[in-house]
């Protein structure tokens, strides 16, 4: 029995459940969590599903385990949706796993995430254990089991402690764009790059996409007090959220329907340091989909009225980094 407490997010995709918790039943964690977003107003389909959901649910926790569940009546979409399922989460345990419905774990994601969350622990530099990895090579591999990141795109199957979550702040009140371009100073040196998480954070901060995001500002938050996360050099995650009923993730994404991989042998690293190398090399590879996908569309004002400033000899706060 896996003893790594293991929270499930789930709302209206009984298929992608079916796959997720046929993993994790293998696991038979000792604590098992799921929460569950409410039906749409109006939408019966909706209604169908999430009652669908949880007969999945029923069916396939047959294990003797410790079982809690938050099924939410209303719909609080898929930002705050998670977000109050994984504060829910943390006021339970100290430590845990969080695995969304569309995120397939490897066998070897579990002793991964508990060997790495009880050597960090108490290393306060550390945020969450990332169980992708979203190279297409092996350019910095070094024989490292993983590697040190700023986070990007790292909670597609993740593990963390209560003491990091209690940075969330879902509205980033207590961040500004002033203070923000200082903080992602810290962590990007590449123009392009800095614009677009300046473009992503002035969204977030507007409230133009709050209603269906929640990582954005996990990872402000953490990059505030400029943490690190973990992410492995072998695939343990395959994301196969894409299709009509996904929110974030259409076409034909490179990252999605990965394959997972053996673990190989254990080494950490010999320090703590960010692969900027690494972190570069996956912006790049994402920035395409974010330029012709739905958040391309939601940063064109900003876009626009950057343009504008420049046209009147202004810089604009996207090229002071100061």
């Amino acid at each position: 029995m896996f003893s790594i407490p293991i929270l499930l997010i789930t709302f209206n995709r009984p298929y992608h459940v079916r796959q997720v918790l046929t993993e994790i039943r293998k696991q038979k964690p000792a604590q098992l969590f799921v929460c569950q977003d409410g039906a749409r107003d109006g939408n019966q389909l909706d209604v169908e599903r999430v009652q669908q959901v949880r007969d999945v649910i029923t069916e396939l926790i047959d294990w003797p385990c410790e079982l809690h569940t938050l099924f939410q009546e209303k719909n609080l979409g898929c930002g705050l949706g998670p977000a109050e399922g994984i504060t829910w989460f943390f006021e339970h345990v100290e430590m845990g796993i969080i695995l969304e419905d569309d995120c397939v774990p490897s066998p070897n994601f579990y002793p991964y995430c508990e060997t790495l969350l009880e050597h960090y622990k108490n290393d306060e530099r550390i945020s969450i254990i990332s169980g992708c990895y979203h190279g297409e090579n092996e350019k910095w591999k070094n024989g490292d089991t993983y590697y040190f990141s700023h986070g990007n795109h790292a909670t597609w199957g993740w593990a963390s402690w209560r003491r990091v979550w209690k940075k969330f702040d879902y509205y980033l009140k207590d961040i500004d764009m002033t203070s923000f371009k200082k903080i992602l100073s810290y962590y990007v040196s590449e123009l392009r790059e800095f614009e677009f998480w300046c473009e992503l954070f002035e969204m977030t901060k507007s409230n133009r996409i709050n209603e269906s995001a929640w990582d954005f500002q996990f990872w402000f938050a953490c990059w505030r007090d400029k943490m690190l996360s973990i992410k492995p050099n072998y695939n343990l995650i395959s994301n196969i959220g894409t299709g009509p009923d996904a929110t974030h993730t259409f076409g034909d994404n490179p990252l999605m329907h990965r394959d997972v991989e053996p673990l190989g042998l254990w080494q950490h690293p010999a320090e703590v340091v960010q692969n900027k190398r690494a972190d570069h090399y996956l912006h790049s590879h994402l920035e395409a989909p974010y330029e012709y996908g739905w958040s391309g569309l939601l940063r064109l004002p900003y876009r626009i009225n950057k343009r504008i400033k420049r046209l009147v000899g202004h810089k604009g706060p996207w090229l002071n980094k100061k």
